[in-house]
């Protein structure tokens, strides 16, 4: 299967932020990101500290990744999930939507995004709901990975 844009691009670390929201999900990656364009190489739009902005994947992200579509969605929708995200470039990033996360509490920001919850509502915005009964604030990259409108294309563990 092709790899296209709007499909979801999960990856890890050894950081310290990584480990404790792999830890707290029970999951295999801590971030995800949506996948913007596919040439000449794979460029993504990401939801981390530095806030929300488009780039290319770094050559050690493909160390262990994971990259997963949302089979029968249409080029309507992959536009507009797309054209969703690269309307949030330059957001800051939710710290206080992570913290709530971690400990369970509505602390939400609307003005700003973490990678999970970016995907989620860029997914939503489309029509598509990924996960059913998790909270925006509250789901994981896990939750999107285990989703079962989505289907695996491709993983390097």
């Amino acid at each position: 299967m092709q790899i296209k844009p709007a499909d979801l691009f999960f990856t890890t670390s050894n950081s310290f932020i990584s480990w404790s929201i792999r830890q707290r999900t029970w999951g295999r990656y801590s971030h995800v990101q949506i996948i913007v364009n596919t040439e000449p190489e794979i460029s993504v739009v990401s939801a981390d500290a530095n806030g929300v902005y488009c780039r290319a994947v770094h050559e050690d992200e493909k160390n262990k990744y994971a990259i997963m579509t949302c089979p029968g969605i249409t080029e309507s929708e992959r536009d507009g999930i797309v054209k969703f995200c690269l309307s949030q470039i330059g957001k800051p990033y939710d710290f206080i939507g992570l913290a709530s996360f971690l400990v369970y509490k509505e602390l939400q920001n609307d003005n700003s995004w973490f990678c999970s919850e970016l995907a989620y509502v860029a997914y939503k915005q489309a029509g598509i709901r990924l996960v059913r009964r998790v909270q925006q604030d509250f789901v994981s990259p896990r939750d999107l990975y285990i989703s079962p409108m989505l289907q695996l294309i491709e993983e390097r563990m």
